[in-house]
């Protein structure tokens, strides 16, 4: 045999037993990319205070036929008695819903007033629009005066109204996002 080809033929034995020889190279150990993280945010639970009623005061109604005066207290506790004659208005009692809210500094709470209160006097009912509600604040100083809000609210009356103490509970919430 040649020798040219033995050397060939052996060379490529040689290759071959190297190939098959050594280990395959397992699929090694891969770290994620990138790298991942444990997370955990703590909150302070949150307290909620009422401060203050929604009070509207004392409410005088006329004589005579009328309808539609509306009595509102807004936020910052101005007190508007109907847009005529036919009602007189003592608002020295009369306040905001006030309320304190309390948690973790810095933190977003969702505040969540309903659109209406139905408050009653025996069978005889008034709907309460609120005005003014916020729907989210920071917390500014947990448990602060900073962290205090308060909203208003607005009843439609007229000559047909029956007189009588109204009142009626309502909810009013504080949560994290």
């Amino acid at each position: 045999m040649n020798t040219f080809l033995r050397l060939t033929s052996l060379a490529a034995t040689v290759a071959a037993l190297a190939l098959t020889a050594t280990p395959a190279q397992a699929a090694g150990q891969v770290t994620a990319t990138p790298q991942p993280v444990a997370k955990v945010k703590i909150l302070k639970a949150l307290t909620l205070t009422k401060n203050a009623d929604l009070d509207f005061g004392t409410v005088v109604t006329g004589a005579g036929v009328w309808a539609g005066e509306v009595v509102e207290i807004v936020s910052d506790g101005n007190v508007t008695c109907g847009g005529g004659v036919n009602l007189v208005c003592d608002d020295t009692s009369a306040t905001t819903a006030k309320f304190n809210v309390s948690g973790s500094n810095n933190a977003v709470v969702n505040i969540s007033v309903p659109p209406s209160i139905t408050i009653s006097s025996g069978a005889n009912n008034l709907t309460v629009t609120t005005v003014g509600a916020p729907t989210s604040l920071t917390l500014t100083n947990s448990g602060a005066p900073g962290d205090d809000f308060s909203f208003g609210g607005q009843i439609t009356l007229d000559s047909t109204t029956p007189d009588g103490y109204y009142e009626g509970d309502f909810d009013v919430t504080a949560e994290y996002p």
